[in-house]
């Protein structure tokens, strides 16, 4: 299920890996969805996950991202045995998965997205609304969408451009691991054009990748 398909690394090839799982298994009742699934992906690196429905990419993604435990087999990250109760822990740990359906807000604008749950505050406490513009500008020029308003509503971007607030919103916690889950499968030809410009900008960023499609092309 699992091919590794580097793109930039630092170091020599016996670096230690950002993310490793080994030898994870996981069952669910008549179901055995992984079977001794080991890979790992170091930063600076795509690691493409390839199957067809039921092949079992969502299930090692929910492990990854804290949603399940494994039944058997570790987690490191950076050589470090971890285990995540839930998905907070993960996330802490600067693992972020941008899923097929965003988790936006379509009411609130770019910039109140981008910093959901951690806005900016002033030494008085207030949300200071300035740095949240100016620092989420900053995010979407890191990843050449500078296009972007960042006081526009989300509820009215194009899917592509929703999928780049979610990323920089990722980016906006410190993910190191970004985990994108058939993030092509409702853009247009452009858009996913632009997504994979961003993803090799992430790459030079030393942003480590999991990359999910039943796409071989890709």
């Amino acid at each position: 299920m699992a091919q590794n398909y580097p793109q930039q690394q630092s170091g020599s090839s016996a670096a230690m890996a950002a993310l490793a799982l080994r030898n994870v298994s996981k069952s669910f009742p008549g179901v055995r969805a992984l079977d001794d699934v080991s890979f790992e992906v170091h930063s600076g690196e795509v690691h493409a996950l390839l199957g067809e429905n039921g092949a079992g990419k969502s299930t090692l993604i929910k492990i990854v991202s804290g949603v399940y435990p494994p039944d058997f087999g570790k987690l490191e990250l950076n050589g470090e045995l971890v285990h995540f109760a839930h998905p907070g822990e993960a996330q802490a740990r600067g693992i972020a998965t941008i899923y097929q359906e965003f988790s936006l807000y379509p009411e609130l604008t770019v910039a109140e997205n981008i910093f959901s749950g951690h806005m900016p505050r002033t030494i008085f406490g207030a949300i200071d609304w300035i740095k949240a513009s100016r620092e989420a500008g900053t995010l979407l020029e890191s990843l050449e969408a500078s296009d972007l308003d960042v006081r526009s509503r989300v509820g009215i971007l194009s899917v592509g451009n929703r999928q780049r607030v979610e990323i920089a919103k990722a980016l906006s916690r410190q993910a190191r691991i970004l985990i994108l889950d058939e993030p092509t499968a409702v853009l247009t030809q452009h858009d996913s054009e632009k997504l994979f410009t961003i993803i090799r900008r992430l790459l030079s960023q030393n942003v480590a990748i999991v990359y999910i499609s039943h796409r071989l092309d890709e």
